[in-house]
């Protein structure tokens, strides 16, 4: 019961840590859309985009396998961490080395603020990587109240810039930079991670960084191809329709981004659990219970978010923007599968076989840039959102075979599936836009609460006979 116990502590620090921060950001959308040009929110935009990219590739994924390590090995904390550091200083010189190429027009505009995008690139980087060493080392309220302050930070600073001094792409910029930076800070004094960094040794520190790239090498390519997923279709519609286009595409994603905010919330917590527990007794009841817990979760809020799309938009899109909500339900079954195969994707990271993350997102990576080239034509800014579904969908499907020799995760699967169903329905309900189609939504969504119920029901059942069990010794 120890293991449920210390993954709903966890769960409840991220909540807190990632309501806070995602809220603040999400509310910040309509002040983004209200005054930033939809070519100026589509230059914001790429810069998320690009770095999303370059980040783990430049770091090496580094950040990744310092919290690893140090969950498997704490003795030799400083190691880990001292190597990660200075792999990440050289990713960030890297990116320094790289940045003229933003001028390039697939970039949208991108490479007029080049110093800008560098030092939001390089204050993030030493956020990130300050991050998954506090995880590693267990620091979970500092986290929260570190990512609860720099989200204020970045807020009111984007107030003030963007709102009040009209500061546009500039003050977007600025704000995010004095956010990482008052984060990088923070965890600097006191987390004490400065404690752990010192002048590398390279005769002990080569053994130590070979052994950490063994694990986080694989996993390069893997954020690659799932940035190619979930990213890769900004560069096509900036490509076909402009940077405006694109503007409006992402504007549209933000509201389908809560299913990020609970994925996230959950996943950071889930993965420390995952890591602590792989080894031990009872793994395939553990991830069963969890699982089912946990996409109850997601088929509420999906199925809510649809139905909900066209009343956020109204308050969150601002003036154009509000065109491209028929987008949102489409977006929000994207993110749906997105979820799900990144849960099967702990399976992978938790038993160090970080291959198998490369072949199912190579494999849907390459699924979205054929759908996203075939699809825009045709039927637009959804084509691109239809092509994200297939994607994520198959390496979903892929990660569920690949896992099965390593965790047999139980599952329901006529509930499951007839949940997936209804949940499509309910989005083309949506795009489509028949009569009445608000009320059917909300029907669907009643439907989808209780093919949920009956779905937790065996695992809510376990888990309770596990406590009863337990308070009878």
């Amino acid at each position: 019961m120890g293991k449920y116990k210390n993954l709903l502590v966890n769960i409840g620090l991220f909540t807190l840590n990632t309501v806070s921060t995602k809220l603040i950001t999400f509310l910040l959308v309509p002040l983004y859309t209200y005054f930033l040009t939809t070519a100026q929110y589509g230059v914001t935009d790429m810069s998320l985009t690009v770095a999303s990219l370059v980040t783990p590739v430049v770091t090496l994924s580094i950040g990744d396998a310092v919290t690893r390590y140090i969950i498997d090995d704490p003795d030799d904390t400083q190691r880990y961490v001292s190597v990660g550091f200075w792999v990440t200083l050289i990713g960030c010189l890297v990116m320094l080395l790289l940045t003229p190429m933003l001028g390039l027009s697939v970039f949208g505009g991108l490479g007029d603020y080049k110093v800008l995008y560098f030092a939001y690139f390089v204050a993030t980087a030493f956020n990130a990587f300050l991050a998954n060493v506090a995880r590693g080392v267990n620091q979970i309220k500092l986290i929260t109240w570190v990512s609860i302050t720099s989200s204020i930070v970045s807020a009111s600073t984007a107030g003030l810039l963007i709102g009040l001094l009209n500061w546009k792409v500039e003050g977007y910029f600025v704000s995010l930079i004095l956010g990482a930076l008052v984060a990088v800070v923070l965890y600097l004094v006191f987390g004490g991670a400065w404690r752990y960094i010192r002048v590398p040794e390279l005769a002990q520190d080569r053994l130590i960084l070979k052994k950490m790239l063994l694990y986080s090498v694989p996993l390069m390519p893997n954020t690659i191809f799932w940035w190619i997923g979930t990213s890769v279709n900004r560069f096509f519609i900036t490509s076909m329709f402009g940077i405006g286009a694109s503007g409006l595409f992402a504007a549209a994603s933000k509201i389908p981004n809560v299913m990020n905010m609970i994925s996230s919330t959950f996943w950071q917590a889930w993965s420390l659990s995952a890591f602590q527990e792989f080894k031990k007794t009872d793994t395939d009841r553990f991830y069963s219970n969890v699982f089912a817990v946990f996409r109850t979760f997601c088929f509420l809020a999906a199925s809510g978010l649809i139905a909900l799309a066209p009343w956020l938009a109204s308050i969150l899109l601002q003036k154009k923007f509000y065109d491209a909500w028929p987008i949102i339900p489409i977006l929000i079954l994207a993110f749906l599968f997105n979820v799900f195969a990144g849960f099967y994707g702990t399976v992978f990271t938790a038993s160090m076989k970080t291959k198998h993350l490369l072949t199912s997102t190579g494999l849907a990576a390459a699924v979205v840039v054929a759908l996203t080239w075939l699809l825009i034509p045709i039927l637009g800014l959804q084509g691109a959102a239809w092509a994200m579904v297939a994607s994520n969908l198959s390496m979903y499907v892929i990660r569920v075979v690949m896992a099965r020799p390593i965790v047999r995760i139980t599952v329901n699967w006529p509930l499951m599936l007839l949940n997936i169903a209804l949940v499509c329905v309910q989005a083309c309900v949506m795009v489509r836009q028949p009569n009445g189609y608000p009320v059917i939504s909300w029907i669907v969504f009643v439907a989808v609460c209780v093919v949920s119920v009956l779905d937790i029901y065996p695992s809510v059942r376990s888990l309770l006979g596990v406590v009863s069990s337990k308070n009878n010794k």
